[in-house]
This record gives C-alpha cells, sequence and structure tokens, in this order.
C-alpha cells in the first residue's frame, strides 16, 4: 500500500481510536450504573448503600417535565454523588469533561462537581499530601451566589476561584472541563460551549491536576442548610474533545473564548498581574497595583469576591456580604472576628482531614485552622 493511503487510513480511524470513557444520558433511560459508584451520605460519616425518600440518586423528570438524573437530599444531608471512573484516571494524560445540569436550589458551600483524592483506608491520609496536592484540588462550588471553579494547589492552601458565573435555578447549563493530569498539569473551562479565561486572564491554569489520584465526582455535596435537589441530563468523559460536545453544550466545534465576568480586559505592565488578578503579596502584582483582600487591585480600592456586595454594602445579614465579610449594624465590613463560611467547621473545630473544615482553613493536628 503507498504510503499516502497508510495516512488516509489512519485519519479514518482517528475517531474510533478516541476512548470515550463514559457517555450518560438521561433522555435515553441510561442506567445510572455507568457512571460508577453511588455516594450518599446523611450526616458526616453515615453512609447509606440504597436510595431513601429523603436521599437519593434516581432517574426522573425535572420540574419542566425532562428527563433528567435526579440528586436528592433533605436538609441537613450532606452528599449524593457519583464517584466516576475510582482508580482510572493516569497521569500525564487529558481528559475532557462534560457535565449538563439544572439546580433546584442554590445555597452557599454547595459543590455540584470535584476532582476527590480518596482517603486510604490503612494510613487515614490522603496520598495527595505525600505529592504536595490536596485532597480536592478542583471542584465547582458555590459562594456568595456565584458558581465558582476553586483550585487548592496543596494541603496547606487555601481554595482560590479561577472563575465564577452568578447562576438561575430551574435553567439548564453546560460545563466542559479539559483536564492534563500531571504536577504540574493544567486546566480549561468550557461554559454553555463558549471557553471562559480565568481570573488570572488566561485560558489555562496551571495546576497540580494528579496528587497521587484524580477522580471526578459528580452531584451534590455540602451546602447541606437547605434541602438540595439538582437535576443532570448529560455526563461524559472521554479522550477528545468531540467525546463530550453534548454534555458541553459544543455543538460542531468550540464557541470563541469567553470572559467569565463582564468586565473589561485589565491592562498592566505586568500581564497576567493586574487588577483583579489573585495574589498572596503585592509581589504577584503589577508594580502600579497592591494585593488586598487576595486581589491585584489599585491602592486605595477595597475589591471583594461579590462585586457589589463589598465593605460598605448594605446587609440585613451575612448572606448579603462578600464571604470574607460580616454584616454590623446594616454594613458589610471586615472583621477580625469573623469565623468562617460553613458554620460548625471553623477555626477550633475537630477535623479528620481538610474536607472536614470550611474552604479557608486546614486539618492540622486534628483541628481546623
Amino acid at each position: 500500500m503507498q504510503l499516502y493511503k497508510v495516512f488516509a487510513v489512519l485519519a479514518a480511524l482517528q475517531p474510533a481510536l478516541a476512548k470515550s470513557l463514559v457517555d450518560f444520558s438521561a433522555a435515553r433511560g441510561d442506567n445510572p450504573s455507568i457512571l460508577g459508584l453511588r455516594n450518599l451520605e446523611s450526616v458526616r460519616d453515615t453512609k447509606l448503600d440504597e436510595n431513601t425518600k429523603d436521599l437519593y440518586i434516581k432517574l426522573d423528570k425535572d420540574p419542566k417535565g425532562t428527563p433528567a438524573l435526579h440528586f436528592h437530599r433533605k436538609k441537613d444531608y450532606i452528599r449524593a454523588e457519583y464517584h466516576s471512573l475510582k482508580n482510572q484516571i493516569e497521569v500525564d494524560k487529558t481528559y475532557y469533561i462534560g457535565y449538563k445540569f439544572s439546580l433546584g436550589a442554590i445555597q452557599q458551600s454547595l459543590m455540584i462537581w470535584q476532582l476527590f483524592q480518596i482517603l486510604t483506608a490503612k494510613s487515614k491520609e490522603y496520598s495527595a499530601n505525600s505529592h504536595g496536592g490536596a485532597n480536592i484540588p478542583l471542584s465547582l462550588e458555590f459562594k456568595s451566589g456565584k458558581l465558582n471553579l476553586q483550585y487548592q494547589a496543596s494541603g496547606d492552601a487555601k481554595r482560590v476561584s479561577q472563575w465564577s458565573k452568578e447562576l438561575k435555578t430551574d435553567t439548564v447549563y453546560s460545563i466542559g472541563l479539559v483536564i492534563n493530569t500531571s504536577r504540574p498539569g493544567w486546566v480549561e473551562l468550557y461554559f454553555d460551549g463558549e471557553q471562559q479565561t480565568l481570573s488570572s486572564g488566561s485560558t489555562r491554569l496551571k495546576a497540580n491536576t494528579f496528587p497521587g489520584q484524580a477522580d471526578p465526582k459528580f452531584g451534590a455535596y455540602r451546602g447541606e442548610e437547605v434541602q438540595i435537589d439538582t437535576y443532570v441530563y448529560n455526563i461524559q468523559i472521554g479522550t477528545t474533545i468531540d467525546d463530550i460536545k453534548e454534555a458541553a453544550g459544543l455543538g460542531s466545534s468550540p464557541k470563541p473564548t469567553a470572559t467569565s465576568n463582564p468586565t473589561p480586559v485589565p491592562t498592566c505592565a505586568w500581564e497576567g498581574h493586574c487588577e483583579g488578578a489573585t495574589c498572596t503579596t503585592e509581589n504577584d502584582c503589577s508594580d502600579e497595583l497592591v494585593c488586598k483582600n487576595g486581589k491585584c487591585t489599585a491602592d486605595g480600592a477595597v475589591p471583594c469576591s461579590w462585586e457589589g456586595h463589598c465593605e460598605g454594602a448594605t446587609c440585613s445579614s451575612e448572606n448579603d456580604c462578600s464571604d470574607e465579610l460580616v454584616c454590623k449594624n446594616g454594613k458589610c465590613t471586615a472583621n477580625s472576628a469573623v469565623t468562617c463560611s460553613w458554620e460548625g467547621h471553623c477555626a477550633g473545630a475537630k477535623c479528620s482531614s481538610h474536607d472536614d473544615c470550611s474552604d479557608e482553613l486546614a486539618c492540622t493536628n486534628g483541628v481546623c485552622a
């Protein structure tokens, strides 16, 4: 066979060689078990093997009558998730994840997706710790009314928002994630078919995405202060972007890049370190900016993670203020006595892992700190 014919045959076979790892469709009536392991947890560490009327994941319909996988938790219950591809994700590979869903409720700290590191039964430790990583390096979590893509670089670090978007209940959304599993690897995000610009100003986040293990989990974790109902229509995981087109809302091809918030693209002397970029010290920001509340900003400005709810904004309760602020005398204000974003899991609370502590804290010697 002539060489050009060999290349033509290989090109034709390429789609068949790509490996779709998970392809779930509620509309087709697929058995949810193809997603992996069902994780049901009422209160912390109380796990259930079977669905109950108060805690379940089952094929159903959303409030508009569309077939969906229904994740239901009554108030005070903590987890209804599917754990996909347990121990199957490999290091130094690129994976594509598509996720189409709607929400019955939006609640502070509700996590609808996470890249998860399992606690080993023998050591009672996460193998992530030995690789300088965190047990949940990546998550999609609600903070201050917005869905955030959060990254935790190490077990001692805090989760930091890389992107946020205000969502509505009873509305169908599509998420696409491209994750290169390495130390460091990288992450890209698509929302409703459009590639997103992250808080750094780039479309790609450099991250420790394989801290010993990297299993995706879908559903509803935390945010237990209210009853939670979420509806999932499609979940796809594969090794090419074509594998997730339906779930990620990509259509025939990805749409142009979109920014995560309708704000002007910042310009400064040091690209990627302009106003709005994440920082820990002044050295992380362009010369003309300072680091305040974890964001590079013009000197004198007071940024926060929830625009319009920053220091000085009118409030009637803590829920009216950005996470790092409290409501005092009808105004959002900084307070050294502020506790944390997850009541009962603040500094001083007992813990067995970082997952038992509020996002801004870590578990050290059995205590959140």
